[in-house]
C-alpha cells in the first residue's frame, strides 16, 4: 500500500468478499461458519456476503455436511455453474498459448499456436483468434490475464524489447487486448504468473515467501514474498539468467560475462550434449537418458552452477522454498535432492533454515494457468466483480 493512503469502507468490504471467495475457490472453506473463522469476519458479516454472492450467482449450496454429533449440519458451499470464467494468454518463444479457467483455475479448453516466425501484425492476429477461441459460447468472462517473457512494463501492459523474439517489440498489448474485447486486462511476467497460481493453488499453498524459478532457453523467477509478488515500480521483473558465476566467464548478449542462463539453460544442456555424444537430443530426452555417464555429467554441471546462483538468492531473500519449473520439471528427483543438499549447505542461515526445492503441482502448465491466475488474484483482492 502506498504510504499516507487510507482504506475506506468500500474498498473494505470490497477485499471482504474478495477474501470470502477466495477462501471457497482454493478449497480452504466450505461452509459459512469455517469462512467466518478464517476470515475472522462476523458471522452476520459472512451470512451477508454469502447471500449476495447467492444472488450474484457466484456461489451455490450443496448438500448438509455430515457431523457425527448432535446438532444441525452446516451447508456445503462451492463455486456456482454460472459463475464468471477467466481467460489466460501466455507468450513465449516457442509458442503462444491460451486458455480457458472457472474460478477454481480448473481448464475448461485450452489451444496453442507455435512461434517460429512472424512480425508485430501476425504475432496480434495470433494472439487475438486465440482469445476469439476462448470466447466461442461463453457468456460470462471476468477478464483476461497475460503472462508474457519480458523485459515488460507491468503497469502499461506493454512487451518491450524481448530479445531473441522475432524483432516483435513495443506491444501495448493490454490496451489492444481491453479495446478488442471490453475487459479487464492484467499483463505480468510468465514466472510472476506461475507464482501466483503456485501460491493460490499449488504446492506453495503453505509458504508465505519462495522462490519460482523457470528453465527453458532462458532462466527467470517469480519471487513471491509475505504476501505478494516482489515487484518494483519500474514493472520491471528479476533477471535470474543474468546473475554472474564467473565474472571472467562466457560473454552474454546482455554485454555482462558469466551468466548463469549461458550454462543452465535447456538449450545450451542441449548442444552440449550433441558436442559430446554426437546426438542432438531434446531436454526431455537428455532427462531420460541422465543414466549416461556423459549426459549426467554435464546436467549435474550445469545445475551446480545454478545451484550457485541460487545460493545467492536465498542469502538475499531467505525463502521456504524454492520451485523449478518450465522445462526443469522434466529433470529427474535426484537432480534436485542434490540441490537442495548443495544450497542448504552453502547459504548462510545453514543450520537455522531449510529451504526445500520443489516441481510445481501445474507442471508445465504453471505459466499457463498462471495468466489466468492474473485475473483471479485481481478478482481475490476484491477489485473485480464487486462494485461498491
Amino acid at each position: 500500500m502506498d504510504k499516507g493512503k487510507g482504506i475506506n469502507s468500500g474498498d473494505l468490504k470490497q477485499q471482504n468478499r474478495g477474501l470470502i471467495l477466495r477462501l471457497i475457490a482454493t478449497g480452504e472453506c466450505n461452509t459459512r461458519i469455517g469462512l467466518a473463522r478464517a476470515s475472522r469476519l462476523t458471522k452476520m458479516s459472512v451470512t451477508n456476503i454469502i447471500d449476495e454472492f447467492l444472488e450474484m450467482k457466484l456461489v451455490a449450496e450443496g448438500e448438509r455436511e455430515r457431523k457425527e454429533i448432535q446438532g444441525r449440519s452446516p451447508v456445503l458451499l462451492g463455486l456456482s455453474p454460472e459463475a464468471p470464467k477467466v481467460i489466460g494468454i501466455l507468450i513465449n518463444r516457442e509458442y503462444c498459448a491460451a486458455v480457458l479457467c472457472d474460478l477454481q483455475l480448473n481448464i475448461v479448453k485450452t489451444e496453442r499456436r507455435e512461434m517460429e516466425h512472424g512480425d508485430k501484425d501476425w504475432f496480434l492476429e495470433q494472439v487475438f483468434e486465440l482469445v476469439d477461441h476462448m470466447m466461442q459460447g461463453e457468456q460470462n468472462i471476468a477478464g483476461i490475464g497475460v503472462a508474457s517473457i519480458g523485459p515488460l512494463d507491468v503497469a502499461k501492459g506493454m512487451i518491450l524489447a524481448p530479445p531473441r523474439f522475432y524483432g516483435i517489440k513495443n506491444v501495448p498489448l493490454a490496451s489492444l487486448l481491453k479495446e478488442r474485447y471490453g475487459l479487464p486486462v492484467f499483463v505480468d511476467h510468465q514466472y510472476n504468473s506461475a507464482a501466483r497460481a503456485e501460491k493460490l493453488f499449488g504446492c506453495a499453498k503453505d509458504f508465505s515467501s519462495f522462490v519460482f524459478v523457470g528453465v527453458t532457453n532462458g532462466i527467470g523467477a517469480g519471487i513471491y514474498l509475505d504476501g505478494g509478488i516482489l515487484q518494483s515500480r519500474t514493472g520491471l521483473g528479476s533477471e535470474l539468467g543474468h546473475m554472474s558465476v564467473d565474472y571472467r566467464g562466457i560473454r552474454c548478449e546482455c554485454g555482462s560475462r558469466g551468466c548463469v542462463e549461458n550454462y543452465a539453460s535447456t538449450n545450451v544442456i542441449c548442444q552440449q550434449v550433441e558436442a559430446a555424444e554426437g546426438r542432438r537430443l531434446s531436454f526431455a530426452e537428455c532427462c531420460d537418458q541422465s543414466e549416461d555417464a556423459v549426459i549426467d555429467r554435464i546436467i549435474t554441471d550445469a545445475l551446480g552452477k545454478l545451484s550457485i546462483c541460487l545460493v545467492s538468492v536465498s542469502n538475499l531473500v531467505n525463502p521456504e522454498a524454492i520451485i523449478l519449473g518450465h522445462e526443469s520439471v522434466q529433470l529427474p528427483d535426484r537432480y534436485l535432492q542434490r540441490m537442495e543438499t548443495y544450497i542448504n549447505q552453502y547459504k548462510l542461515s545453514a543450520d537455522y533454515h531449510h529451504i526445500h526445492i520443489l516441481k510445481p503441482y501445474f507442471g508445465q502448465e504453471s505459466q499457463l494457468v498462471g495468466a489466468a491466475c492474473n485475473v483471479l488474484d485481481q478478482i481475490f483482492r476484491g477489485k473485480l466483480l464487486f462494485g461498491v
